[in-house]
Parts: structure tokens; C-alpha cells; sequence
């Protein structure tokens, strides 16, 4: 699915125009897409529907919906409550709702009455405001936004939930709280930003007759795990573990053994063929029995690591991850530093690894490999040196700013994930829920991350994928118990059938 903000969409408007595809035929196709949408949702014949309608092409939309819903059956009414049109294109449509026989009414006519309607109806369709609205609702709209908050039935928006910012997926005052939201063209920021996001309900992006040749380039990909497997390197029928890759590991503790177990174990359930593992000897006895599949290279904490060393470690993989429970130290530091001068395969950098790297950002810009950072806000707060709420207003320019300026992949983690390339290439993620927010599931991804860049998945797209499918092993996970009981053992358990499924 296309990601597009405010301009874009108005350019793919435009593009239509100039291709022949008018502005009234847009706004009839996208009436009669929602409508059609609507009726995939609901049963319509005899369902009292009302369409709350703005002065804008929003409210023109709204109107196709009224009519279309009237030909599906739906007892429908449309309440005007920012006046008559003030665009062309509204004013055509509400002169054919008109001819519809449609009953039409100012809110402010008689408010009790238009309550009445508001709050004994089976649905609303919310066509108040549309991508270009900003700031917040005025006194008398966000009362009518609270009637049908208040009111029993359903709420379908179209585009937005009117209140809602379309780009920063702010909410600065009253918001539409729709059960779903029928969108055109693409889906928008505000569908995967909070707080605009709790706002959206169920999302349905439907076509309007756009092209996509027409459409500009997205701000973002939005994933789907078909797609994500899709573009996973298939391993053949003939293939061994010599040929799936290694995936070399820096992790654990003595404090922190779990953290090794989940990233190397991700990495086998993901396909890595061989890993090996290197842990601190004191973290040895501890992990060794729970992870017998791997290779394990234990080391002194007390002897640094020095080139020699670790020059054939490195030439015997295919992807490299550092971080997951090593602990913040000189030494992470030291061997941090080594890793990206030396390695030339991809370099996961991870957990204690990212808090040794934000004190020396330069070590980026002399990497000779790609570099995949996988921060969660509080690990890219340090890392920008800005605050969390700062950051977390626009996770898609604070991660594609962060990916470009240092020539790296970053996947800032959270709701929503994105993953941005160093070119530009914004991916976000939707999958996932709040079973993820469990010990050992940042390490459970790192693992994923790592074993299909070891399979020769080029890294953006390893990133990808493993958000986009680790979130699915959450969802999976979440179908045989509640979020309250699941640790991130159930998410593991979980990726075979993920993957039976979709591969």
C-alpha cells in the first residue's frame, strides 16, 4: 500500500486531471468505492444511515456516499453542518442528492432535531473534514463531533476521522472516534501516527481509478506479510546449512544469558544455517544448554578483542550482530568499534551496542558494511540527543533524516515501525501488538533481522520483512493466549507457523 501525505495526494489528483480524469469523476468514483466499502461492512437494507457532511470536497464525497447508500437499500438523511458547499464539486453532488430525493437539512435549523437524527442512527459517516484540515475543530463543530461520539452507532470516515491532522497525525481538540476509515487513493500518515491512529478504527484503502503510474512517490511502503516473504531470498529444495548462511552473533552476559538464547534462537527459526554464537565465558554454562544448536566461541571479558582475533570470525559470516545483553561497557565499545572497520558483510547493531554507539556516531561514517541500527525511542533519543516526545511526533522524517545523515538502515521500533533506507526508501509497519512489549523480543527481532541477511536478503529488505513478520509472530502468539500472559517464548514458538502460512 502507498503511504501519502497531503501533497502527494493532491498531486495525484492533479496527474489524474491532466490525464483526463475529471475532478467531478474522482469525487463520484470515490463515493461510490466507500459506499461499496460500507456495504462490505454492513447490512444496508433498512439501515438508518446519516451522512454529517462539511463544505468541502469531503462533504462532496459524502454525498456519493448518500446516494449510493440509498441504492443499496439504507434509509438515508444528510446533515450540512458548515452551510452549503463552498467548493464546485460539492455543489454538483448535492445537487444530485437533491434529485436523489435525499433529505437534506442544516444542523443549526433545528440542532434538537438533528441530534435527534445524529443519535438514533445505525451509522454515521463522518464527511466533515478532509486531508487539507489543520488546527482544530471550532465550539459548534466539536459539539456536533460529540453527539456522534456519543451516539450508538457506528462510525465510518472517509478519508480521516475529521479532527485528526493528515500529516503529523496530530489531534489538537475534538476528533471523530470512527469504527473504521474508508481512504482514497493511498492511506495517510495520520492512519499509523498517534494519537491519530486510535482515532481511524479499521482501515480500508480503495481505489478511485488513479493509475498508479500516476501516483508520485510515496512517503512510505506499507508492509504486508505477503509481500515481506515475497521478498525474502527463497532457500531451494537442495539447499544445506553451508548454503542458507551464518549468522554471527555478539551477545550475553553473565546478568543477561536470555538475551544471547533469543537472538541466536530467532536467527535458527528464521533460517540462518549455521550461528554462531560468541558470549562471554561467564555467560557460557548458562546458555550453551538452552541454544545446543549453535556454535559457541566463548571469550575472556578481561582480554580485549584485537583484529587478529577477530578477523576470522568475521570472514566466516554472512551477517554480524553485536548488542543483545552484552552490557554497556568500554569493552561493547572497543569491539563495536572493531566490528565496523572490519566486517564487509551486513552489521546488525543492537541494544548495549547502540548506547556505546551514541557517544561516537563517526563510527558510522567509517563503516565498510552495510549497517542496520534497530533503536527503540528511548536508544534513538540517545542517539539524536532529543527527547522522546520530540522525536516520536514525526517517526517517519526522525527515522529517514537519521538513515540518510549516517548512511545506515534504522528501524525505529515502536508503534508504528519504520525502517528507512539511506536512499530514501521508507517502509512502515503495521503488524504487531502489545505482546510484543515483552523482555527478549527486541533481541527476538535482531535475531530475525540477522539471519535473513545471512540468507542474502539484501539488508533494507532483511529489516523489513523480519518487522513486518516478527510482528505477525506476535499476532500469531496472541490467538492462544492474552497479551497480559504472553512472554516473548510464545512469539518463537510462534514464527513456524508465520512462516508455514505464508511460505
Amino acid at each position: 500500500m502507498f503511504l501519502l501525505n497531503v501533497a502527494q495526494t493532491r498531486a495525484a489528483e492533479q496527474a489524474a486531471a491532466a490525464a483526463g480524469i475529471s475532478p467531478q469523476r474522482l469525487m463520484e468514483n470515490a463515493g461510490a468505492a466507500a459506499a461499496k466499502a460500507v456495504a462490505g461492512f454492513y447490512t444496508l437494507p433498512g439501515l438508518r444511515a446519516v451522512v454529517v457532511a462539511g463544505n468541502g470536497n469531503n462533504g462532496g464525497d459524502g454525498f456519493v456516499v448518500a446516494r449510493k447508500l440509498k441504492e443499496y437499500g439504507a434509509q438515508v438523511a444528510v446533515l450540512l453542518v458548515m452551510g452549503m458547499p463552498a467548493t464546485e464539486n460539492s455543489n454538483l453532488m448535492l445537487t444530485r442528492l437533491r434529485q436523489a430525493n435525499i433529505s437534506v437539512l442544516n444542523f443549526y435549523d433545528d440542532p434538537t432535531y438533528a441530534g435527534q437524527l445524529i443519535s438514533q442512527a445505525d451509522l454515521l459517516i463522518d464527511a466533515i473534514f478532509g486531508i487539507g484540515f489543520h488546527g482544530a475543530a471550532d465550539r459548534d463543530l466539536a459539539a456536533v463531533i460529540a453527539l456522534m461520539n456519543r451516539s450508538k452507532a457506528e462510525i465510518v470516515a472517509l478519508d480521516l476521522p475529521s479532527g485528526v491532522v493528515c500529516d503529523t497525525g496530530e489531534v489538537h481538540g475534538a476528533a471523530v472516534q470512527a469504527a473504521c476509515t474508508v481512504t482514497f487513493i493511498g492511506t495517510k500518515p495520520c492512519h499509523f501516527v498517534f494519537p491519530a491512529a486510535d482515532y481511524c478504527g479499521a482501515l480500508s484503502c480503495v481505489s478511485i481509478g488513479v493509475d498508479e503510474a500516476l501516483i508520485p512517490q510515496s512517503t512510505a511502503t506499507v508492509l504486508s506479510k505477503q509481500a515481506a516473504c515475497a521478498a525474502l531470498t527463497k532457500i531451494p529444495r537442495g539447499a544445506h546449512k553451508g548454503t542458507k548462511g551464518t549468522a554471527l552473533i555478539f551477545a550475553g552476559s553473565y546478568k543477561m544469558p536470555g538475551a544471547a538464547c533469543f537472538a541466536a534462537l530467532a536467527a535458527l527459526r528464521a533460517g540462518a544455517g549455521l550461528v554462531r554464537l560468541a558470549v562471554p565465558k561467564a555467560a557460557y554454562p548458562l546458555v550453551a544448554p538452552l541454544v545446543p544448536e549453535a556454535v559457541f566461541e566463548p571469550y575472556n571479558e578481561t582480554d580485549p578483542w584485537t583484529a587478529e582475533r577477530l578477523q576470522p570470525l568475521l570472514q566466516s559470516a554472512n551477517a554480524v550482530l553485536i548488542g543483545p545483553g552484552l552490557g554497556v561497557s568500554n569493552a561493547t565499545a572497543g569491539l563495536l568499534r572493531l566490528i565496523l572497520k572490519l566486517a564487509k558483510v551486513p552489521v546488525v547493531v543492537d541494544a548495549d551496542a547502540l548506547t556505546a554507539l551514541a557517544d561516537n556516531l563517526s563510527l558510522l561514517n567509517q563503516a565498510g558494511c552495510p549497517v542496520i541500527l534497530t533503536p527503540h525511542p528511548g536508544e534513538m533519543s540517545r542517539l539524536l540527543q532529543m527527547p522522546v516526545p520530540e522525536l516520536e511526533q514525526n517517526r517517519l522524517q526522525t527515522a529517514g533524516n537519521f538513515a540518510k545523515e549516517h548512511g545506515v538502515i534504522t528501524l525505529l521500533k515502536g508503534a508504528y515501525t519504520v525502517i528507512a533506507g539511506s536512499g530514501g526508501k521508507l517502509y512502515l509497519n503495521t503488524t504487531g501488538n502489545a505482546a510484543l512489549a515483552t523482555p527478549g523480543s527486541g533481541d527476538v527481532l535482531a535475531g530475525m533481522i540477522t539471519a535473513f541477511a545471512a540468507n542474502g536478503t539484501e539488508p533494507l529488505t532483511a529489516a523489513a520483512a523480519a518487522a513486518c513478520l516478527h510482528g505477525a509472530a506476535g499476532d500469531e502468539a496472541l490467538k492462544t493466549g492474552a497479551v497480559r500472559g504472553l512472554t516473548v517464548r510464545d512469539v518463537l514458538l510462534a514464527l513456524p507457523r508465520v512462516f508455514h502460512e505464508l511460505l
